[in-house]
């Protein structure tokens, strides 16, 4: 499990979204601006670890 950020260089920028990793995938949770989202597959470039510091 891992937190990611979005960087799509759009108005979500900066969101948070949670990743499970499987074997050969991801199930990703995330906030689709005024819902909740789940993507099932590749992460897409766009998004990143979150870095806390």
């Amino acid at each position: 499990m891992e937190l990611l950020e979005w960087a799509g260089g759009d108005l979500a920028d900066g969101g948070v979204a949670l990743g499970l990793r499987f074997a050969d995938s991801w199930l990703t949770l995330y906030n689709a601006l005024d819902e909740n989202g789940i993507a099932f597959g590749q992460l897409g470039p766009q998004y990143r670890r979150l870095r806390q510091g």
